[in-house]
């Protein structure tokens, strides 16, 4: 399915519509892209984002580096971030979506804090004609493309390169996510899944580590003294704090999933802990995919409902790479570029598995 723009191609709205157009005002449009393959010039780009946390805050921060490198290049005029007030309420958010739709983007990116609730502000801002990617979540719409990463490859992720080091046998505690929450649904499924494969391998403990380190070392610290030996401690990052409670225990550290932050690694590193610990996490730079995305989607490429690309992870031998490439609070990201997305539409056109592209 093409993509054109549809300020500049429909003739003629329903009147729903238009009446959608005049509440958005958006109904002059502007005639900054093109659909005819050509590079499109001079792109409004508003990001709406439900919350900040350091693994926003980088993804903030790649796209605001993305987006003023296009802007030298005169593809953007214009960009800007928007961060909703409270604590991911879908309805601040949605209020803040309306208002930027005021200043009539022709990008529209949002990394929605509901993806049910958000649904009816996306729908009008397709009908105004703006190019929505919806970003780090699933959603249907009549015109927005997702682009994101997928949570069940993430369990696996966090979970595989475990049972490798430890050889496929064992004693494992399971860090789960946020219990609940339909990520850590899949997350943990596709986890389940693969553990039935592995009979000589034994969870004997699940802790709700909710993908933070402080916590996942307080639940380890109040159960680790009723615990056998365990081998590894596979699940939703936090490895900084599963290595700490061990060793507040007087136990050796199991493999563990690290987080992908400077400050995380740097602790991997220092600790010299060398046992087949990893870490793995969602990719930040996906936003910077997504802008290449919504570039494709200008010039009316071809371009897929649903873009899902490969997660960050990193093994020993990438760490010294990374834990110089990063500052403490920065998240390590995949380097997509125009190129890059080219091939990733490509491959997800042939239904094939999308690349990441390889560390400089």
């Amino acid at each position: 399915m093409k993509f054109p723009n549809i300020r500049r191609t429909a003739t003629a709205v329903t009147a729903a519509a238009a009446a959608v157009l005049l509440l958005a005002g958006c109904a002059g449009g502007s005639d900054a892209g093109t659909a005819d393959g050509t590079e499109p010039e001079g792109l409004k780009i508003a990001l709406s984002n439900g919350f900040v946390n350091g693994w926003r805050l980088t993804l903030i921060d790649k796209f605001e580096t993305e987006a003023e490198k296009l802007k030298d290049e005169g593809i953007v005029s214009e960009y800007s971030v928007v961060n909703a007030p409270g604590e991911n309420s879908a309805t601040e958010q949605a209020s803040q979506i309306r208002s930027l739709m005021l200043q009539n983007p022709d990008v529209l990116m949002v990394i929605p804090a509901s993806s049910s609730a958000l649904k009816p502000v996306i729908e009008e801002a397709c009908t105004a004609g703006i190019n929505v990617i919806i970003l780090d979540a699933e959603m249907e719409t009549s015109c927005g493309t997702v682009v994101r990463n997928e949570y069940g490859q993430w369990g696996a992720d966090s979970l595989e390169p475990a049972l490798e080091a430890i050889g496929g046998a064992g004693n494992i505690v399971i860090n789960r996510g946020v219990i609940g929450s339909q990520p850590e649904e899949a997350f943990h499924n596709r986890q389940l899944e693969i553990l039935a494969d592995y009979p000589d391998v034994n969870v004997v403990a699940e802790v709700n580590g909710f993908c933070d380190s402080a916590t996942a070392q307080k639940e380890l610290v109040g159960i680790l003294g009723s615990l056998p030996e365990v081998a590894a401690v596979p699940g939703c990052i936090g490895g900084m704090g599963v290595v700490q409670a061990f060793e507040s225990a007087g136990r050796e550290a199991p493999v563990v999933v690290f987080d992908t932050d400077g400050k995380s690694l740097s602790f991997w590193k220092e600790s010299g802990i060398s046992n087949g610990s990893f870490a793995a996490l969602t990719d930040p730079g996906q936003v910077v995919a997504a802008l290449y995305v919504a570039l494709a989607k200008e010039r009316g490429e071809e371009v897929p409902a649903d873009v899902v690309l490969p997660l960050v992870k990193i093994s020993q031998d990438e760490l010294d790479y990374w834990v110089a490439e990063l500052n403490a609070d920065e998240y390590a990201s995949i380097a997509w570029d125009d190129a890059s997305i080219e091939a990733a539409l490509k491959a997800l056109a042939d239904g094939e598995k999308v690349q990441a592209p390889a560390v400089s």
